[in-house]
């Protein structure tokens, strides 16, 4: 398995393996979000590779606002999303991925990693647990049309 942080040249790549994960999202609007993304010191995403063959995308992102479960002044490393593709999975590749992350925000000074993952989704919320994350709260968000 080869690693390594995505340039702007793998844009169609990693947005292709983003759209596997995210739901009713339209791929020419995240291609075009993924490379203003990518061009913003405050972003980084990382890639998986099984020989050519692209099998897994994480994003991180530095936040600097208020994120829940944040204790440190400054910003903190965020897990913004983290997939890889089925005949890959319980291989170590997410967990690899994020690794890379967590690198990527101690080498911009962060003192803390946080993440999410919807109440519902045990698969992401055992993984989290995996990698050493503690569950900080729960939230549940509401919307009323006006």
């Amino acid at each position: 398995m080869i690693y390594r942080r995505a340039n702007i040249q793998d844009s169609e790549v990693l947005t292709r393996l983003l759209c596997e994960l995210y739901e009713n999202v339209e791929h020419e609007q995240l291609l075009a979000e993924n490379i203003i993304l990518m061009d913003d010191f405050k972003q980084a995403f990382f890639l998986a590779f099984n020989d050519n063959e692209p099998v897994g995308v994480c994003h991180v992102a530095l936040r600097g606002e208020y994120v829940n479960g944040k204790e440190y002044d400054g910003a903190c490393g965020y897990l913004e999303a983290v997939y890889v593709r089925s005949p890959h999975r319980k291989l170590g590749v997410a967990t690899k991925l994020v690794e890379l992350c967590e690198a990527w925000a101690r080498d911009n000074s962060c003192h803390e990693f946080l993440s999410d993952c919807l109440l519902d989704n045990m698969d992401s919320f055992k993984f989290h647990l995996e990698l050493g994350f503690i569950e900080t709260e729960r939230c549940i968000f509401f919307r009323k049309e006006l």
